[in-house]
Formats: C-alpha cells, sequence, structure tokens
C-alpha cells in the first residue's frame, strides 16, 4: 500500500506527516508527548479505504521545535494550514488521542468546516485544576533540565493499563522509546499549552457532526465516566469502552478500536 512522508512548510516551522492510502481524509492526530508512530496500526487498517493523514505535531517526531509555549490552538492551526498545503479539500474524519482531543475542540471551533466527523479517545474537555497546572509545569522544568528520560518511565503506569504491561511488554518499550526521542523544548513547550488550555465542557453540547467517544476501562488520566460524561453533552455522540486497556487504548487494543472506528465511520458518520 502507498505509504509516504512528506515535509511541508507550515506556520514557520517544517512539518513531518505520513501520507498512506486514498479515498475521504482521515486525520490522526497523536498524543502527549508521542509521534504520529503511535497509529502504526491504524494507519495500517484505514489506508485500504481512507487517505490517512497522520502528522508529527510542532515539537514532536521528526517536526520542528518551537520553544517556550505552543497552545492547543497553535496545534490546531497548524493542522489547518498542513491540510491546506496537502490541498485537502474534503471535510476530514478527525480522531485524537488526549492531547489530540484537546486540540480537536480548538480544531473544532476555529476550523468546524473543515471537519466530517469528530473521533475522541482518552480525552477530556475541561481544562486542568490548579494542582493539575502545577504537576504539567513541574514536569516540563523537570524534562527541560534533565530530559525526557527523567520522565519515559514513570509516565507508563498513566499511559497504559497492567494486564496490558504484563500481556504486551513491547508496548512500554516502544513507548518509552518514543517518549525519550522527543525533544526536550517540544515535550516543555506543549505541557506549558497544555497547563494553559481552554475549558471547553460548556461548549461542546453546540458540536453538529458525528462524534464518537472511545476510552479504555482502565485508564486513570481520563476515566470511564469523564468520557461518558462528555458523551452525554454532544448530541446524538457515542460512547464505545475498551474492556482491560488504560490512556493508550488506540494501541493497547489495536483491533477493538479500529472495529469501533470502522462501525462509526461506515454507518454514523457517513449517514
Amino acid at each position: 500500500m502507498n505509504q509516504k512522508l512528506v515535509e511541508q512548510n507550515v506556520n514557520g516551522i517544517r512539518m513531518r506527516t505520513l501520507i498512506a492510502g486514498s479515498g475521504p481524509p482521515l486525520l490522526l492526530v497523536h498524543g502527549f508527548p508521542l509521534s504520529h508512530e503511535m497509529w502504526l496500526p491504524q494507519i495500517m487498517h484505514f489506508q485500504s479505504r481512507y487517505t490517512v493523514i497522520a502528522p508529527d505535531l510542532r515539537g514532536f517526531g521528526d517536526t520542528d521545535i518551537s520553544t517556550g509555549v505552543v497552545t492547543m490552538e497553535q496545534h490546531a492551526r497548524d493542522l489547518n494550514s498542513l491540510l491546506q498545503a496537502l490541498k485537502i479539500e474534503d471535510p476530514v474524519s478527525y480522531c485524537g488521542l488526549s492531547m489530540g482531543g484537546y486540540i480537536a475542540w480548538e480544531f473544532w471551533k476555529h476550523f468546524a468546516d473543515r471537519l466530517h466527523a469528530l473521533i475522541l479517545c482518552d480525552t477530556r474537555a475541561d481544562a486542568d485544576s490548579d494542582e493539575g497546572v502545577n504537576n504539567r509545569l513541574k514536569m516540563a522544568d523537570l524534562v527541560l533540565r534533565h530530559g525526557p528520560e527523567a520522565i519515559s518511565t514513570a509516565m507508563i503506569p498513566n499511559l497504559i493499563s497492567e494486564s496490558s504491561q504484563q500481556r504486551q511488554p513491547h508496548l512500554s518499550k516502544n513507548l518509552v522509546s518514543m517518549i525519550e526521542a522527543t525533544n526536550r523544548e517540544g515535550i516543555a513547550a506543549s505541557q506549558k499549552g497544555m497547563a494553559a488550555r481552554s475549558d471547553f465542557s460548556n461548549q461542546i453540547k453546540n458540536i453538529r457532526i458525528p462524534t464518537l467517544f472511545i476510552g479504555g476501562s482502565e485508564d486513570r488520566l481520563t476515566p470511564p465516566e469523564v468520557m461518558n460524561w462528555m458523551s452525554s453533552q454532544v448530541p446524538e455522540s457515542k460512547y464505545s469502552e475498551v474492556s482491560n486497556v488504560g490512556h493508550m487504548a488506540p494501541m493497547e487494543a489495536p483491533e477493538a478500536v479500529n472495529q469501533m472506528m470502522d462501525d462509526f465511520l461506515t454507518a454514523g458518520a457517513n449517514a
């Protein structure tokens, strides 16, 4: 199947994106502090029927780094400019995990006409608490001083479930490798951006496109009750839960997640 890595000049940076397949556009937006590689099972699955667009966000993977603070709105504007550069004119089905979900709210706010459907994995609509903000700023400082190795292993229990760690030990290794390959400035800039992100809790009720929420039953960061609540707010949306997995549902249970996405995209989103 046709896959290619392309580089585009986007809002003053060089953005690296994997493009695969052909058909309606499916945009995959990775979580923190990862890269497009977290979506490899989805890319392989969907490239036979969709044009899969899987970028490395500003500061991650092989995309250029910005220092200071990179806001969720900046990421959303980068994605809009990327789609323009790629000459993607049809509305996209946007699938984002965690930070990719925070960016989704901003993308919907500013570029709603670009959206055909939303798939939101293991994410939330509210802003951080004061404690959450402080924890993010502490992590940003720690990474700037000591590098991503200072956080990589410690993040694993919050990213994947205990059963996933035991049954699929390669997942932990892959995640640690992805995190440690990420530039410290890029990690800190988006961590600060997440700390400053807007609260969309009262706005998501205005979403009027097909929306699917997917969450892991063992997710510590965005537990099922958070995902369920968002689905209750978004008109005619659906929540699908993945058993025995944590925050990285698309990596931990790719077959189940792919099936949920398939069912939604072929039925709900195309109805």
